[in-house]
């Protein structure tokens, strides 16, 4: 209970931050010296978050270790690596099911997956880019997709699918692809049975799945990206980057994809003003790419 009070009653004194409101000169040099601890100790560069994110997951962290000021958290960050990567496992969303959005996946199935595979022989490849791909599920579906097509082809092309995520964790579970049995719920019995394997009190992506998927730690705007791409999923991720930011993975995607190629964003995002990408569906944000330089 003291412990509890005592989180509670820490009130920490962030800036909020708003895309109207800048902070304080102070604060800000401050929040770039954290970035640079961050940077330090794991390696990846947050300056392309957006305020309102980052302010949010520092104000819990500094709750936890019963810190108000700013400057002082900076300092347990300096003194105590373990805290700045914990800051930094916080600063990565890591929220995601299988099949997530199910109209938006049947959409996938119906429409785009069997136009990756028109004019494709077996000499061929499908290439998907699930980047953002926290612990894998997002993936392991669009792989389950990709199969479930080249089944009902007499003559399917090679099927390759590229996952990227900055978080290596999440990464690790994704490669072992065992999940809880709760997973039942989010797919049908016959996809079950066909793509997974019972492990004690688990459930385990099949070996001949996982072995399509290449999980692969990847910075989407450091990075170069993976290339002759036919469909992107990069969903809920976009909307923690600031606006300069969402452009430049804007620019990256429309390189990285073929011609024809497929971008499908979360359902709170959009390409603003992208003369890169045309709407293909806006209620599921899919974007078909222009035949632009």
């Amino acid at each position: 209970p003291e412990h509890i009070f005592r989180f509670a009653q820490t009130r920490p004194k962030v800036p909020e931050a708003t895309p109207e409101k800048v902070e304080p000169e102070d604060a800000e040099r401050v929040l770039h010296e954290i970035f640079a601890r961050i940077r330090t100790v794991s390696g990846r560069d947050f300056n392309h978050y957006k305020r309102s994110t980052i302010m949010r997951r520092i104000r819990r962290r500094m709750q936890l270790s019963h810190v108000e000021e700013l400057r002082r958290y900076l300092q347990i960050l300096r003194d105590r690596r373990e805290e700045a990567l914990l800051l930094a496992d916080d600063l990565l969303i890591t929220v995601t099911e299988f099949f997530r959005d199910r109209e938006t996946f049947a959409l996938l199935e119906k429409e785009v997956i069997p136009r990756l595979f028109e004019r494709k022989s077996r000499e061929d490849r499908v290439r998907v880019w699930a980047a953002g791909c926290s612990t894998g599920e997002e993936a392991y579906s669009l792989a389950m997709l990709l199969i479930e097509a080249a089944g009902r082809r007499d003559n399917p092309p090679q099927i390759q699918v590229f996952a990227s995520d900055l978080h290596e964790s999440a990464l690790k579970k994704a490669r072992e692809g065992v999940y809880p049995e709760s997973i039942r719920t989010d797919m049908s019995e016959d996809r079950l049975r066909r793509f997974f394997t019972r492990e004690d009190s688990s459930l385990r992506i099949r070996k001949s799945v996982r072995e399509l998927v290449i999980f692969a730690p990847h910075n989407l705007l450091r990075d170069p990206p993976f290339a002759h791409l036919d469909l992107i999923s990069c969903r809920n991720l976009l909307i923690y980057l600031q606006r300069n930011a969402q452009r430049d993975a804007a620019t990256i995607f429309h390189y990285a994809l073929n011609k024809g190629g497929y971008l499908l964003l979360g359902s709170s995002e959009t390409l603003e003003h992208s003369d890169l990408f045309v709407s293909e569906n806006k209620e599921h944000c899919l974007y078909h790419r222009r035949e632009v330089p």
